[in-house]
């Protein structure tokens, strides 16, 4: 029978701390390239799989979501975009958009090229606790209460935005006025 000195057990306590954090590490990272990999794919890029994700990733549709249910039920409940139109008062458009459900509503904002843009979020949780707009480089966190994003006037287009963990997504289509 062996016995160890205290010296050495610390040694091999400190040796297996060693091991368990390398194994973490390189497993999550295993994760991670796997994930950005799926994302490539799909024709997403490798930001796009990186928390937060952006949207526009595996499955993206303005309405998707992961179908699990982390999400408060990973989508709105119809299937259908749930599509409404910002309000334009004075210089500036504007839009409210409840995530509290465990989906945007709307998940489809039609808005006007040219007025800058005010987006408020209602509070919101789990994955739904942070939205991002990856275009813009803009995001919040919505779990403390509601916020708003300001976008500056856009050219005609469309842009996506989805939730902190890129499972639930919007669309934010931005068109002349006719």
């Amino acid at each position: 029978m062996t016995v160890h000195t205290m010296d050495e057990s610390k040694r091999i306590k400190y040796l297996m701390l060693v091991v368990l954090v390398g194994i973490a590490f390189f497993g999550s990272y295993g994760f991670a390239a796997a994930k950005a990999r799926a994302v490539r794919a799909a024709g997403g890029t490798a930001l796009q799989a990186g928390f937060p994700a952006a949207a526009g990733g595996a499955g993206a549709a303005a309405g998707g979501g992961c179908g699990m249910g982390c999400c408060g039920g990973g989508g709105n409940p119809t299937g259908q975009p749930i599509e409404k139109a910002t309000t334009v008062s004075g210089d500036v458009q504007t839009i409210e958009v409840d995530a509290s459900q465990g989906y945007y509503d709307p998940d489809t904002i039609r808005a006007k090229a040219g007025v800058p843009l005010r987006i408020t979020f209602s509070q919101a949780s789990g994955c739904l606790g942070q939205v991002v707009f990856p275009q813009f480089n803009k995001g919040a966190d919505l779990s403390a209460g509601p916020q708003t994003i300001e976008l500056p006037a856009l050219e005609p287009g469309e842009y996506q935005f989805s939730c902190g963990m890129g499972m639930v997504f919007g669309k934010l289509i931005v068109e002349r006025e006719a």
